[in-house]
Parts: C-alpha cells; structure tokens; sequence
C-alpha cells in the first residue's frame, strides 16, 4: 500500500466517547496509560486500540479461518477505500481509522501489517504472533516521533501479552526507564509482575501501578 492523503469525515463527538467506552470495555490496561496522554494524542491511541480490537476479536468470533478471511478482508476493504478517499463505511472504528490515517497521525501500512499478523495467528493458532510489539509501537508513534526504545519495546511488548494472557510466570525482561514522551503507550506494561504472579487485581491496583509506571518510567 502507498500511503495518500484523503479527505475524512471524523467520528462525532457521541462516537468518539462510544469508542472510549469501547476501549474501557475490552482493553482497560491501555485504556487506562492512555489517560496520561494530552487530549488529541489520547484520541488518536483509542482509534488504534478500537483497531486492533476489531481485528484481535476475529479469533474469538469465527469457528473456521475462511470466515476470519471474510472478516479481515472487509478490514482491507476498508483500508484501501481509505487510501482512495471515498471511504463511506458508518462503522465508528472504520471512520475513526479513517481519521487517523487520512490526518497522518498513523500509516495504512502499518494498519495492513497488523491486519495480517493477525490474520497469520489466527491460521497457525498462534496467539505469540500477534502484532503485540507493532501496536506498542504505533501506539509510542503517536505520541512522538523520535525515541530510543524501540529494541526494548519489541522485548516487552510479547512479555506483557503472553503474561496478560496466562501463557507464562516468566514476566519479561528488566529495561531501563522508559523516556517520559512515550510513557502512555507503555505505562500498562508494569501490571506484567502482577499477571506472571496469577495476582487479581481490583480496579484500583491497575491505576495505582500504571500511574507509579507514568509517574518513575519503570514497567
């Protein structure tokens, strides 16, 4: 895909907060480091997050990879009408994407990438190839252009995932502090300890620990 600049009709404001609550809902850990962020960079992680969470369902939602196909194609679809500028699609998380990409806040390549990473775990039935490390990323991406811990992001990002996920008690690797710019996209990252040890955490837990990471850079 190359990349182009379209014209975007933006979600409404109802819409916007729809996709918030959707966020909230379904992926409160980046939900909540996202708090952190200022007010249009905030706006801009929960259309990715909603994103991602459209194509991370697909696995929950098929019983057979030809329906996920279907499902991911209507995603590129949507990505290519994007591109073209006439995507007329009323679906909140496609005019959101829209938003994004035709604003040049994020690139359709990048969307493509995890479209298909995603596609490619759910063939192999394999979870660890989810575009975990992609979506921390694009997430830090949006907050800054400029940082140095994209080595340690790929490092962290499967150890959070795979932890959040029950898959290990092995919570990651130990990283320097993580640059303040970039601090939203990452701060969820320090629930890692919590989830490798099988602890439940209560609401409150989640925002005290997100907040030390924001507040000190350690996750």
């Amino acid at each position: 895909m190359v990349q182009t600049q379209t014209s975007a009709t933006p979600p409404t404001p109802s819409q916007w907060r729809a996709l918030d609550e959707l966020v909230k809902r379904v992926d409160e850990d980046r939900w909540l480091s996202s708090r952190y962020a200022a007010s249009a960079a905030r706006r801009s992680m929960i259309a990715l997050y909603a994103y991602n969470y459209e194509l991370a369902k697909v696995r929950t939602t098929v019983s057979e990879p030809m329906l996920g196909a279907i499902r991911f194609q209507w995603w590129r679809d949507v990505l290519e009408e994007i591109e073209a500028g006439d995507m007329t699609r009323r679906h909140d998380v496609a005019m959101a994407l829209n938003a994004l990409i035709s604003g040049g806040a994020f690139s359709a390549l990048i969307a493509e990438r995890m479209l298909d990473a995603h596609e490619a775990a759910l063939e192999a039935k394999d979870r660890a190839l989810e575009p975990e490390a992609l979506l921390m990323a694009s997430a830090a991406s949006l907050l800054t252009k400029t940082h140095s811990f994209g080595r340690q992001i790929n490092d962290l990002a499967p150890a959070y995932a795979a932890t959040r996920r029950g898959e290990t008690k092995s919570f990651g690797p130990a990283l320097a502090k993580v640059p303040g710019s970039i601090r939203p996209a990452l701060a969820h990252a320090a629930l890692r300890y919590n989830y490798a040890a099988g602890v439940q955490m209560r609401p409150m837990t989640k925002r005290a620990i997100i907040l030390k990471a924001v507040l000190t850079g350690s996750v």
